[in-house]
């Protein structure tokens, strides 16, 4: 069972493969930390640099979508569509920006409208943009 379980992990963490489990939790993970880091600096610049949260919004959103685009060319999908790293990345950000409008708008809605904190708002979005994201992603961009 020990080794079954070391199997699962390296398989999970360390191996170099293109199973579609793998590759989604590893996505799922990559989308942990990115939202981490979007979430944080929304929080710095909205509650302590005193940013409106919707610019902070934006800010945030782009520092995470660097995060999510590093890992997920290095650990979570093994084979690509687009050879070119520039136009890789460019088709990569247009997706993020797409889904940055849905943010925005998500954010606006549910804190000006339903009146939610923007924090709560942010969860809330990025649970939202998280299924479409992968899936767009995975079919323009990996094999």
């Amino acid at each position: 069972m020990i080794r079954n379980i070391k199997d699962v992990l390296h398989s999970l963490f360390v191996s170099r493969n293109s199973y579609k489990l793998v590759e989604f939790l590893r996505y799922f993970l990559v989308s942990v930390v990115s939202l981490g880091t979007d979430f944080l600096l929304l929080y710095l610049l909205t509650s302590l640099a005193g940013l409106h949260y919707l610019v902070s919004a934006v800010v945030s959103y782009f520092a995470g979508m660097f995060v999510n685009y590093f890992l997920s060319t290095y650990w979570v999908f093994t084979k690509r569509k687009i050879s070119n790293r520039a136009a890789e990345f460019t088709v990569f950000a247009i997706i993020g920006i797409v889904g940055l409008g849905v943010n925005e708008l998500l954010m606006w809605l549910l804190t000006e409208v339903v009146l939610l904190h923007y924090l709560i708002s942010r969860i809330f979005s990025a649970g939202i943009g998280y299924v479409w994201k992968y899936i767009v992603r995975k079919y323009f961009l990996f094999r």
